[in-house]
């Protein structure tokens, strides 16, 4: 028997938020890119690593969290069930035996055709944007992220100054 959810509830309107707005428009730009690459046995995060690979094998766990905008645990993370799943492989730094350099493996290279899925994701998520709409759109993303980084650097600079804020 089938069973119907009737809300009994009036739920607030939602207040004008960007941080909102962004997060579910980000949430939902991922569930379509994981979507699209379910079917090559990916997620987003590791087609990520595998695009700065395909553009330069052998970088570091460093370079590479710093491309994705990952921390390194995370990064670390993603890349060992890249590695369990045969994609990639650690390789010791010829020069410095410190230096743990990533490679791609032969299942991580034949996925190479996927190398510019981001422009079939852009396609998808501008789509009826002009082109002078999507440059603006970009742009104006771009401010955002620059004013909410210049906002991080003011309170850790706030921190260590002992909490007392510099006019």
């Amino acid at each position: 028997m089938e069973s119907i959810f009737v809300a009994t509830e009036t739920v607030p309107k939602r207040p004008i938020s960007l941080g909102r707005q962004l997060n579910f428009a980000a949430g939902a730009s991922m569930s379509m890119c994981n979507a699209l690459l379910d079917a090559h046995g990916l997620t987003l995060p590791q087609w990520v690593v595998l695009s700065v690979l395909w553009a330069q094998d052998g970088l570091t766990v460093g370079a590479i969290a710093e491309y994705t905008g990952n921390n390194l645990p995370a990064t670390s993370r993603i890349l060992d069930r890249m590695v369990e799943k045969s994609l990639l492989r650690r390789e010791e730094d010829a020069q410095d035996r410190r230096t743990v350099r990533i490679m791609l493996c032969p299942a991580g290279d034949r996925l190479r055709p996927l190398a510019r899925f981001h422009e079939q994701v852009n396609d998808a998520l501008m789509a009826g944007f002009t082109p002078q709409e999507t440059s603006q759109l970009l742009a104006l993303l771009d401010r955002v992220e620059q004013n909410a980084r210049a906002v991080i650097r003011s309170e850790t600079s706030d921190e260590s100054n002992g909490g007392n804020r510099t006019a």
